[in-house]
């Protein structure tokens, strides 16, 4: 199973927009259901549309990159370099069900933090729950550590950010 990544294309968006709902909705059933209100997950799923991900790809500073696997969509990471500050942000990740625990995830984690570091990023960040042992385990193993825990931050849901540093500033 070769997994390549890419820049997300406008025509790619229906494709990637399913893929995302059909992720979120597995890890909704699987693990979040009893920690995330469902109101919380349909209004994020409300948020998967053309149009917001055709402002995403428009973004001066976002980034958008999807996984293929045998030319099918497969998964996508968003995220956006913070202005000029030299800071990243993983705004988020999802791998299709059929491809979780294949390394998708992962290749798609390696592609943004090695485009951050090329774009001159000293940090990237990321939100996540405290259910989400597959992803935290991921984060972890890729050197990101807890830097803080959000009590009631969306929804009233807790969740922990999560950094990994490249370089020290100066």
């Amino acid at each position: 199973m070769g997994i390549e990544i890419r820049a997300m294309e406008e025509q790619d968006i229906p494709e990637t927009i399913r893929v995302m709902k059909e992720a979120w909705v597995h890890s909704y059933e699987s693990i979040e259901e009893r920690y995330y209100p469902r109101e919380a997950h349909d209004f994020d799923m409300s948020l998967n549309t053309v149009e917001r991900y055709t402002g995403s790809m428009e973004y001066e500073y976002g980034f958008f990159f999807i996984a293929e696997v045998d030319g099918k969509i497969a998964g996508s990471i968003r995220g956006e370099i913070i202005g000029k500050s030299g800071f990243g942000m993983i705004r988020n990740i999802a791998v299709h069900p059929n491809y979780l625990r294949k390394g998708t995830g992962r290749a798609l984690m390696e592609h943004a933090v090695d485009y951050l570091k090329a774009e001159g990023c000293h940090k990237v960040s990321l939100n996540t729950m405290p259910v989400l042992l597959p992803a935290i385990n991921l984060y972890l193993k890729m050197g990101f550590v807890p830097e803080a825990y959000l009590a009631k931050q969306w929804w009233g849901v807790d969740f922990i950010y999560m950094s990994l540093w490249f370089d020290k500033i100066g």
